[in-house]
């Protein structure tokens, strides 16, 4: 069995920070990803994973890399994480495969937590 991965897809490293001691914690791997081919990368290597995907600058991109994720890699988890409060956003995010939407006014503080259950599901699954 592969070790649980959380996958970060962002151009800042603000949530990559956040997630930090969850994965030491947890033991589980952090990768940061800048390119949608690199995050795909981390992904086929299998085993449980999380991908949290930052809503930027480039919202055609990041909402294209989040339905490859869903279309792809079925049981990974993706978390959309945007600044504004977005129903349109969250409902398109939905559409599109997420598994979470933490968009205001959720606090983004909740991203650990979040991640935590997201891959509590995936280990459980893969162990049977």
């Amino acid at each position: 069995m592969r070790l649980p991965q959380i996958v970060v897809y962002e151009k800042d490293g603000r949530l990559k920070l956040q997630l930090e001691a969850l994965a030491e914690q947890r033991r589980w791997a952090l990768r940061e990803a800048r390119q949608p081919e690199t995050c795909l990368a981390h992904l086929s290597r299998g085993g449980p994973a999380v991908v949290v995907i930052k809503a930027g600058r480039d919202l055609e991109r990041e909402l294209a890399l989040l339905e490859r994720v869903a279309w792809l890699y079925p049981d990974a988890a993706a978390v959309l994480v945007g600044d504004g409060d977005q129903p349109h956003l969250a409902g398109l995010a939905w559409d599109l495969g997420a598994a979470y939407v933490l968009l205001p006014p959720q606090p983004r503080e909740r991203l650990p937590e979040i991640v935590a259950g997201l891959m509590g599901e995936k280990a459980e699954a893969e162990k049977g």
